[in-house]
């Protein structure tokens, strides 16, 4: 079965935006290698926050690749995304079960929040970033319960960034 896997660059004090919306803090790291962590997704699911910033930065989904925008205000997308509305938990657990590459979230915090009370991740990556913001939007919005983590891998890079990833326990802490 395919996985959902989260990613996600953070502050040290648990914020993935400064709190006018900024993302001028993270920093990327030459060590990384992004267009191979991209290859091992086949489709992308945004909340429609995330979709609404990407639109506006001029980026373009990657060419092969499903892009879903889960969203219930929508009405239509841009060429290139898909609209994923009604019973998304659902939808989300068919597209686990087909045959592909692993699954990854881009954003936001209400949409993380709403798979991880789905229970429809599976790992989670978080790359934390050397900074404290003081304020800002946190990674995750409201949770139902503890989610619980097995942490699986850790990395730390020159620039003081820190990766951590989590799988998803399923039977509590």
């Amino acid at each position: 079965m395919r996985k959902v896997v989260s990613g996600f660059a953070c502050s040290l004090d648990g914020y993935i935006q400064g709190p006018k919306g900024e993302i001028d803090w993270i920093l990327i790291d030459k060590e990384i290698d992004f267009a191979e962590h991209m290859r091992r997704f086949d489709v992308f699911l945004y909340g429609r926050k995330t979709y609404e910033s990407i639109l506006k930065m001029g980026a373009q989904n990657l060419s092969g690749a499903t892009h879903y925008i889960i969203s219930n205000t929508l009405t239509s997308v841009a060429p290139g995304y898909a609209l994923m509305q009604g019973d998304v938990s659902n939808n989300i657990l068919k597209l686990k079960q087909q045959t592909g590459k692993d699954i990854a979230v881009f954003g936001g915090a209400n949409l993380l929040a709403f798979l991880l009370n789905c229970e429809l991740v599976d790992e989670l990556s978080i790359s934390f970033i050397p900074v404290l913001l003081g304020e800002g939007k946190p990674m995750v919005d409201v949770l139902n319960s503890h989610v619980w983590l097995e942490l699986k891998d850790s990395r730390t890079f020159k620039n003081g960034t820190v990766q951590l990833t989590y799988t998803i326990k399923r039977n509590g802490g």
